[in-house]
């Protein structure tokens, strides 16, 4: 039997993957740094194109490779006595051109570009990668527009409102809200189908009603699919919690719109409008309004504690099993009984 030894705290690292930035904002040559899982990091982009991270203080004599480093070619250089160091942390040569120190090695971190994001495998026991994000068709898709906040919360508070129904009504004032189908766990990935209604849409005054249809990937990857069938829009709307240390998180949202070929279908007054203009109002005003709808948790996420034994009710959702779901990602805090 599997036990977490959680006491109204959770570990601050689960394992799994998370997003770090979007590719497009790492161009060649360029150094990124950046606080992961309580570690310094730095992200950077080789001559070549290849996206690399590794720890930010060069094993030589510990300066910051993110302040004043350099990329030359498929290595990072030290700007305190440019070291350098190849795609796999091994030195390659020194500043007085001495041969390197056998421990001059820099420690590098797995990483992955998918779906147009740098992505981070993290793992409290070093384990290699045990999974992986699949790919997403993005064809026919418009850009994903983002945004960042800093925030004092946990990765798995965060993802646990993909299960929380109840919060879906007294919170965001969705309506109708219903289970489409039972939650549907397979390994680290979740899955949970929903149906309501809300007040908005393209007047702001009108009652819309979406079926949505969330992917979780572990707790640093998820994405909505959201169906609105009286506008034939669809969207999606990724959720991306990174911890950078001890209850604080970067959370990064982004959403996408699936190209409209005939915005008149949307509203008659929208096929007078080129179609590229229409995709960038409709994607603009979605994610103004999805910005709005996360920000509502904010001061719950912000100010809550953790209850490891919550005082569940009929309504809530199946929060028991996401949480029995959630273990797999803390294996330096499960004991074997």
């Amino acid at each position: 039997m599997l036990k977490l030894p959680f006491s109204k705290k959770l570990f601050p690292f689960p394992d799994g993957w998370y997003v770090l930035l979007k590719s497009e904002e790492l161009k060649n040559g360029e150094i990124v740094s950046r606080k992961f899982a309580g570690k310094d990091l730095v992200i950077y982009r080789t001559a070549s194109g290849l996206a690399l991270a590794a720890d930010a203080y060069c094993p030589h004599m510990g300066a910051h490779l993110g302040f004043g480093g350099m990329i030359e070619g498929e290595t990072i250089k030290c700007p305190f006595h440019y070291f350098c160091f190849d795609t796999n942390g091994n030195c390659t040569k020194t500043g007085y051109d001495s041969k390197p120190p056998a421990k001059a090695v820099l420690k590098m971190h797995t990483i992955r570009e998918v779906n147009d994001f740098i992505i981070i495998w993290h793992h409290s026991k070093n384990e290699i990668p045990l999974w992986e994000v699949p790919l997403t068709d993005n064809k026919n898709w418009t850009e994903v527009l983002t945004t960042d906040y800093e925030l004092n919360s946990h990765p798995q508070e965060t993802t646990e409102n993909s299960v929380d129904i109840g919060h879906f009504a007294i919170v965001h004032k969705y309506f109708d809200v219903k289970e489409l189908h039972d939650l549907n766990i397979n390994g680290p990935y979740l899955n949970a189908k929903y149906a309501f209604s809300r007040k908005g849409g393209i007047l702001g005054n009108e009652t819309i009603s979406a079926n949505i249809n969330i992917h979780v990937h572990g707790l640093g990857y998820s994405f909505v699919e959201v169906d609105i069938p009286q506008y034939k829009i669809q969207t999606r709307q990724y959720v991306f919690p990174t911890p950078t240390e001890e209850g604080k998180i970067i959370l990064k949202i982004g959403m996408s719109v699936k190209r409209i070929e005939k915005p008149s279908q949307v509203n008659p007054f929208l096929g007078l409008l080129p179609k590229n203009l229409v995709n960038k109002i409709i994607l603009n005003k979605a994610f103004k309004g999805y910005c709005h709808d996360v920000s509502q948790d904010f001061d719950v996420w912000q100010n809550k504690v953790y209850i490891d034994n919550p005082a569940l009710a009929l309504g809530d959702g199946p929060i028991g099993k996401y949480r029995q779901w959630c273990r797999q990602f803390y294996s330096s805090e499960i004991n074997e009984n």
